[in-house]
Order: C-alpha cells, then structure tokens, then sequence
C-alpha cells in the first residue's frame, strides 16, 4: 500500500479534520505580533541598560570599600537585565513557531534580535525615554528603585567619602546642600574638577573626598552630577 493511501485511511480512522487555512493565519498573526512585542520591550530594556552603564562610574571601585562595592554594583539594573534575556528567549521560540520560522537558524535570530534592540534601545535612551521609563517604574512598581534612587544613595555617603548635592554659595567658600537638605562646606584646596563642572550657584555636583568634621568636607575629586565628564583642572585656593 502507498504511503498516500496509508495516510488517507489514518485520517478516515480517527477522524482527523482538515484545518482551515485562516486558522494557520491567525496563528502565524499572532506569533509575528508576540515576536515584534518581545522586540519592542527588549528595545525598552536595553534602553534602560544603556541609561544605567552610563551612569555607572567603574572606575570608582578603588575608592570603595568592599561593603560599598556591593552597593555600587547594586547600581547595575537586574531587573531590566533579567528582562532582556527572558524577551531575547521569547522572541527566538515564537519566530521559529511562524511560518517557514523553522527554516531560521537560532544563532541567527538571537544576533537579529540583539541587533535590533540595540538599535530601538539605543533610539528611545536619546530621546529621553529610558529616565522616563525609569521614573514610571519606581512610582509604579512596589519596591523598584530606580537608577537615579541607586546612584543618590551611593552618593550620599560622606562618611565614606562620598558626597553629592547643589552648590548654593561660592563668595566666601562653597557650600554644598545634599539631597536631604543639609549644609556643607566644602574645601575645594587642590581639588580636581572633572568634565563641565561650573563651582557656581544651582550646579549640581558629586564629589570624592574626605568628612573632616561634622559638616565639613575635603574635595579631593568634583564630578558633574549627571555623567563623570571629560577633561580635568585643579582648584587652587
């Protein structure tokens, strides 16, 4: 017997009904929309990815003390991490239940879908969209932090001589008020000013240093608070 007719008296057996053309449709409609879906969000994660890494100063790990180390390391988004690789492993199982998605290598898909994540993520962090994803999540999300939350409370550590706020006086000497609201004064003697930082009125800046007393503060190191900057000049008083 042929294998045709082998078939045929299988289907005629068990009553195997014939599906109907708009069924495969709908279905493979459903998977490109799941695809593109995981896609978009894997553009939003890396988004905020991108946002996070470029806040996160490594290079400040040799001033940090190992409890401090897990803190600063904290900065890095698990979360968004963690949804980039669930929505990255998504799309390559929905892709390949498509239509002739089987013919797709998953090394192929996986470097497609970084690519274009990269690239949607790379356009939504310079139109501004990652803070504000960001800023969505933490007042939404119970017990997320955001980055700009991670980055103040490793900035807000003068005991471990990390400091961080708005200049509000420069006559006589500059005085810093930190995000809670507390005066400093900070000496500027010798201090090293990175990137674009202007020692003037409503700058907001981060600084490394030492707490010489209660209130007083020895720069050692000012950064621009958003970015570490380029370039570098001493204060000299």
């Amino acid at each position: 017997m042929e294998n045709s007719q082998k078939l045929l008296d299988k289907i005629q057996k068990e009553n195997i009904e014939q599906r109907k053309k708009s069924e495969f449709a709908a279905k493979n409609i459903f998977f490109w929309t799941m695809f593109t879906l995981s896609v978009l969000i894997g553009g939003l994660a890396t988004s905020v990815l991108i946002f996070a890494f470029g806040q996160t100063e490594f290079d400040l790990l040799s001033h940090i003390t190992h409890s401090r180390v897990e803190l600063f390391l904290g900065m890095l988004p698990i979360v968004w991490i963690f949804f980039s690789f669930v929505f990255l492993a998504a799309s390559i199982a929905l892709l390949r239940k498509t239509k002739k998605g089987y013919k797709y290598s998953p090394v192929l898909v996986l470097m497609g879908n970084l690519i274009m994540s990269l690239i949607l993520g790379t356009v939504i962090y310079f139109s501004g969209g990652a803070v504000k994803i960001e800023s969505i999540f933490a007042k939404n999300v119970p017990g997320y932090q955001s980055v700009e939350e991670k980055k103040t409370a490793i900035w807000s550590a003068p005991e471990d001589g990390f400091l961080s706020g708005t200049i509000i006086s420069v006559e006589n000497e500059v005085i810093l008020q930190d995000w809670n609201g507390k005066d400093w004064k900070i000496d500027t003697k010798d201090a090293l000013i990175r990137g674009r930082v202007s020692m003037r009125i409503g700058e907001e800046v981060k600084i490394i240093g030492e707490m010489s007393s209660e209130g007083l503060f020895k720069a050692s190191e000012i950064r621009p608070w958003k970015g570490q900057g380029n370039g570098a000049n001493h204060v000299n008083n």
